[in-house]
């Protein structure tokens, strides 16, 4: 991200993903950091699965590009799924 610091996540409940998404979706495991990877079909980032008090969460940066921030949030809303974005 251009030697940026992220500033935001945006964050998904693991539930709310539907099921047709996850079947095509690859999973991964960070070798550097041991994190849970998940990258879905449509969107070329991976987000990082983690365990959001209890529920499952899936954890994307926010990219600052505004291009990129409306690629993810209009994927968001096309496949139905709820997200919040914190700083």
């Amino acid at each position: 991200m251009d030697g940026q610091r992220v500033s935001a996540h945006a964050y998904i409940q693991y539930a709310d993903v539907p099921e047709s998404l996850l079947e095509t979706a690859r999973r991964t495991v960070d070798g550097e950091s041991s994190a849970a990877l998940i990258q879905f079909d449509g969107y070329p980032h991976s987000g990082e699965i983690v365990d959001g008090t209890g529920d499952l969460q899936i954890e994307f940066v926010w990219p600052r590009d505004p291009a990129l921030r409306h690629a993810l949030g209009d994927w968001l809303t096309h496949h139905g799924i709820s997200f919040v974005v914190i700083q």
